[in-house]
């Protein structure tokens, strides 16, 4: 998603992409990515986040975080393997350690295996 971060659009139901194919939007919503992730089989998926640039400040890097703790929630609902694929969520809060700190707690809450 970083690669296309130009080309999309992050709401709270997903990132829409312009595709870089055909110039169509791509709705893929964290429901939507845990199922593709579940059928490929993998042993370890990643959860969707709402990825920001690091070098962001402000509004828009504590939107982002909430929004991953949000979806991480979404994604722990559709994951239709999770003993056979371990589920790992991406801590987000840009370069602010407090925003970082909250972002990790939650993750550690929700008790993924993927935690240190």
């Amino acid at each position: 998603m970083v690669s296309l971060l130009h080309l999309a659009d992050i709401t709270e139901k997903g990132v829409t992409f312009q595709s870089p194919v055909d110039g169509k939007p791509m709705l893929l919503t964290p429901e939507e990515s845990i199922q593709i992730q579940n059928r490929i089989g993998e042993d370890i998926i990643m959860a969707l986040d709402d990825v920001v640039k690091t070098t962001i400040t402000g509004p828009r890097i504590e939107g982002a975080m909430y929004r991953t703790l949000r979806w991480i929630d979404r994604c722990i609902a559709a994951h239709e393997r999770p003993h056979e694929q371990n589920l790992f969520g991406i801590v987000q809060g840009g370069l602010d350690p407090v925003l970082r700190d909250i972002c990790v707690r939650g993750l550690v809450d929700r008790n993924l295996p993927g935690e240190c």
